[in-house]
């Protein structure tokens, strides 16, 4: 869990950690799974369904369906547009319970018009742009800079939430 609250930018390196990541967590799910079916407890079965829970909320499924990571994460997205993004060019710090909801567990914002903008970065480039998703219930954040990438042809999700640089 940790290295999801504390996620650092492996960039290139991502190529081999995410399958690599996943793969563990599904073979860990199925080990699990296994000797509970083997041990037929109730309190087995308690401690698959927690730990699948777990990897459903916080693991970085947003590769897969980005609608669909955000569906699951909406509330804790919604509690997290609160948050003072301040003047850094990457933002402050979330609290740490929401850290897991971006890159860095970071939120910024815009400037000029778009400064109503929150940012929550999903994936950045090195050595510049970015992709995630944005709050911005006035209207489109369409040439919002993502860290050196303008937002280009945002999907909405509803309720001021679009996301822009994701699949």
């Amino acid at each position: 869990m940790t290295y999801w609250f504390l996620r650092p930018n492996l960039w290139v390196l991502d190529l081999i950690v995410i399958p690599l990541v996943w793969l563990v967590s599904l073979a860990g799910i199925a080990l699990l799974g296994s000797s509970t079916i083997r041990a037929r407890s109730a309190a087995g079965a308690v401690v698959v369904a927690l730990v699948v829970a777990i990897t459903v909320v916080v693991g970085s499924w947003w590769q897969v369906s980005s609608r669909g990571w955000f569906a699951v994460n909406r509330l804790m997205f919604e509690k997290a547009a609160t948050v003072d993004p301040g003047t850094d060019y990457y933002g402050n710090r979330l609290p740490l319970p929401l850290r897991y909801l971006s890159v860095g567990g970071r939120v910024s914002s815009g400037v000029g018009p778009l400064r109503d903008t929150r940012f929550f970065p999903q994936w950045v480039g090195v050595p510049d742009d970015a992709g995630g998703y944005l709050y911005r219930p006035s209207g489109s954040p369409e040439g919002f800079d993502m860290y050196g990438q303008l937002c280009e042809d945002p999907a909405s999700l509803g309720g001021g939430w679009w996301t822009c640089g994701l699949k």
